[in-house]
Formats: structure tokens, sequence, C-alpha cells
């Protein structure tokens, strides 16, 4: 796994200047589609909240495309803020995929991806509670 930190694009202001960087970033960053460990699709829950500000209705919407374009729109979305899908890849790969594909600002939004399988999360923005999250999980 990858231990890269990236600067979030928000903070380009030039919009070719910051589609460039963003493609830039996905292809260094973007990690390919990688099965479980043994080899079968992993249930995912993926559970956010994207700070209201005068951005936030791009944000969501790019990252909702992400997640649907991730899932070929294979997903359950009936509650706010969540979705529930099936995958064949990691916790990490799926919250980076999310994470460098969408406007996600990871200063002041947050989300939570669960590896329902393989008991595994990932996590990004500014969680205050993260103990609490592992605890309840339990992982």
């Amino acid at each position: 796994m990858f231990d890269i930190s990236v600067p979030p694009r928000q903070g380009v202001r030039n919009k070719k200047a910051r589609s460039v960087a963003g493609i830039w970033l996905r292809a260094i960053v973007e990690i390919p589609t990688a099965a479980t460990t043994d080899g079968t699709m992993a249930n995912f829950i993926v559970t956010f909240e994207f700070k209201s500000d005068d951005s936030r209705q791009a944000r969501y919407d790019s990252f909702v495309k992400k997640v649907n374009e991730l899932t070929g729109r294979k997903n359950w979305d009936e509650t706010t803020s969540f979705y529930c899908f099936e995958l064949g890849t990691t916790a990490e790969n799926l919250c980076s995929s999310l994470y460098v594909g969408s406007d996600f600002n990871s200063t002041k939004d947050i989300m939570v991806v669960i590896d329902v399988t393989n008991k595994q999360k990932a996590t990004k923005g500014p969680l205050k509670y993260p103990s609490l999250l592992e605890s309840y999980l339990g992982f």
C-alpha cells in the first residue's frame, strides 16, 4: 500500500490547472482494483459527510458520480450519505479511489469505507472520535 499525502485540489484556483493537476494525481495515486485476498468480491459500506459550504453540492455530486462509476450503478443508496455494494477491491483502495476520483476535500469532509466481508476499514477526513469508531466496529 502506498503512503502518499495529497494536498487538497481546492488550493489550485485556476480551473484548467486544477483539472490538469487532478489528472496527474490520479495517474500517480489511483491504484488498480485488486481482488480480496481469497479472490472473491467484498461487501462494502461507505458512509460520508460533506461540510456545508458554497462548494458542497459540487463535491457531493462528484463523489456520487465516482461511486456510481466504480459500482456500475449497482449499489444500495436509499438512506442519506450511505452506500452499500459489492466490489473486488480492498477498503484502502476503494477509499483512495473515491478520494482521488472526486472533489472530496479531506480537510473538511469525512468518509468511512467499511469492508464487511474482511472486517477492514479506511477513513479520510477529520474524524473526531476514531477510537470510538474502531471500538464499536470491533476492528
